[in-house]
């Protein structure tokens, strides 16, 4: 059982690696795909109540002492390499999953300890399988091993404790709670990205260690997150490191082969350098594992839906129940003083003509109000742009790139006005209006960054008027992810916050 354990673990853990670490590519086709989560998680927990068991008995048996072989003692050190791989593995798989604000840990050393284990069972296996080829698997599952009742009573108690352990430790650690801070109707916060209200003064904090997104140190930020709310809105406070500001966005640079978008991913949809910064707000009434069971990971993770370019996953909620997306980007909602309401629901039927399948992912809806790209139609060898300033002494630089386009202060292109000197940069980002209208500008929010810091602000009315979002309620519970200079490449948590409302 501990083999199946191990191996399910593994095979699992290095799916969910492939989002962030490149390393085992080579075997995404033979890794599982889908909800990978929760079996990595249960697997997981029943791997340490085993493994609990094994020492409870190895402290019972009195070591005799004998003179070993060079064989013999070529495996007593190797299997010692086993047992320190999977003790590094299962303890840090628990702080990993725990979310703690330890200062000293690193999120990567869960996938490093893997190398552990990869390394144990190279050295451990290959000595066997040059004696028993084949016959190896006879060893590792013995067939009389089914008819011996004894065997059946481990793998009882096993589970039996598996559950116990689950239901009494496990279970009341599901969530980490987050308490809302009631304030009277008549208080008035701000949107305005600085949180320095009185009222956030006095609201508790929770700090959840985010880990896995591209651009942060070492893949990770911590998130401090407050919470506000009166009869009728929840106010949300987040704040969380980021080196610096980034507010290009796939900017428009003039070459000598014309207007090209700077990229570096975005083809595969997967931009990590030219793309500004972003933070994402999940909610649902319920709280399971890999972001409540819509993360499928793999190329191809949802059955008869299209392969994904970067091999990554999607997201989808397969139960009927649409999940409340909030979207924060630093360049194309800021200044809307909005997020994106956003939701993940069914996934979509696949389109012909499309390259980009986006499975469950859905703006909601709006009745005016847009972005738009200042480009005709997308190619990596160049493209058109759609506007072009009509202040023809305008320096185009990096610094306009990083900012958004006015509609009405850009005229439609022209060759004729394309007299831009090569190096020219233009903003990707047209503005029709200045906010949405509608069910998508349901979030009010505003960031600001300042020495290293993003302090985002934001707040939505408690009851709920569309279909595709989420009431914020008692046990209501919320995911978070920061994303530095990337499209999808967004930090995570498996613990999910859980909203816990108290009275005046």
């Amino acid at each position: 059982m501990a083999i199946v354990l191990l191996f399910t673990s593994l095979l699992t853990g290095l799916r969910i690696s492939l989002v962030s670490h490149d390393t085992f590519a080579f075997l995404s086709a033979i890794l599982p795909q889908g909800r990978v989560h929760q079996w990595h998680f249960y697997s997981g927990v029943i791997l340490s109540c085993v493994a609990v068991f094994y020492l409870l008995r190895v402290k019972k048996i009195r070591p005799v002492r004998q003179l070993l072989n060079t064989k013999q003692r070529y495996h007593r050190f190797i299997n010692r390499i086993g047992y320190l791989g999977l003790t590094l593995t299962l303890l840090t798989g628990w702080l990993h999953w725990l979310a703690l604000d330890l200062a000293w840990f690193n999120g990567n050393w869960h996938y490093l300890s893997v190398f552990t284990i990869l390394l144990y069972l190279v050295l451990h296996g290959y000595v066997y399988w040059l004696e028993c080829g084949v016959g190896i698997f006879k060893r590792v599952f013995p067939r009389r091993l089914i008819y011996q009742p004894v065997v059946w009573l481990s793998l009882s108690c096993s589970f039996g404790f598996a559950l116990l352990v689950y239901a009494l430790v496990v279970s009341p650690l599901k969530t980490k709670a987050l308490v809302v801070q009631p304030i009277p109707l008549a208080t008035v916060i701000d949107i305005d990205g600085q949180g320095n209200e009185a009222s956030w003064q006095y609201a508790p904090a929770i700090i959840i260690q985010t880990h896995g997104g591209a651009n942060f140190v070492n893949g990770q930020t911590k998130v401090e997150i407050k919470a506000l709310s009166n009869s009728e809105e929840v106010y949300f406070l987040f704040r969380w490191a980021d080196p610096s500001a980034s507010l290009l966005h796939l900017p428009l640079e003039k070459t000598l082969d014309g207007w090209q978008v700077k990229e570096h991913g975005f083809y595969q949809f997967n931009e990590t350098k030219f793309y500004e910064d972003k933070f994402a707000v999940m909610l649902s009434p319920s709280c399971e594992h890999g972001g409540d069971g819509t993360t499928h990971l793999g190329p191809e993770p949802l059955a008869g839906k299209p392969k994904n370019f970067h091999g990554k996953g999607y997201h989808a909620s397969l139960d009927g129940k649409p999940r409340d997306l909030w979207h924060w980007k630093a360049l194309r909602t800021n200044d809307m003083f909005l997020a994106d309401d956003n939701h993940i629901g069914a996934p979509l039927l696949a389109q012909s003509g499309s390259r980009r399948y986006s499975a469950g992912y859905f703006v909601d809806s709006k009745e005016s109000g847009a972005y738009v790209m200042n480009w005709q139609w997308y190619s990596p060898k160049g493209i058109t742009p759609k506007r072009l300033p009509k202040d023809s002494n305008l320096s185009l630089n990096l610094a306009l790139a990083a900012s958004v386009a006015p509609w009405f202060d850009y005229q439609p292109y022209q060759a004729s006005l394309d007299s831009y000197p090569v190096g020219s940069v233009l903003p990707s980002v047209l503005y029709r209006s200045n906010r949405f209208e509608g069910d998508r500008a349901d979030v009010r929010a505003r960031g600001e960054w300042l020495d290293g810091f993003w302090t985002l602000e934001m707040v939505r009315k408690r009851e709920i008027r569309s279909p595709n979002d989420v009431p914020l309620v008692q046990g209501t519970c919320m995911w978070v992810s920061a994303f530095d200079a990337s499209q999808i490449a967004h930090t995570r948590h498996d613990r999910p916050v859980q909203l816990v409302f108290s009275s005046l």
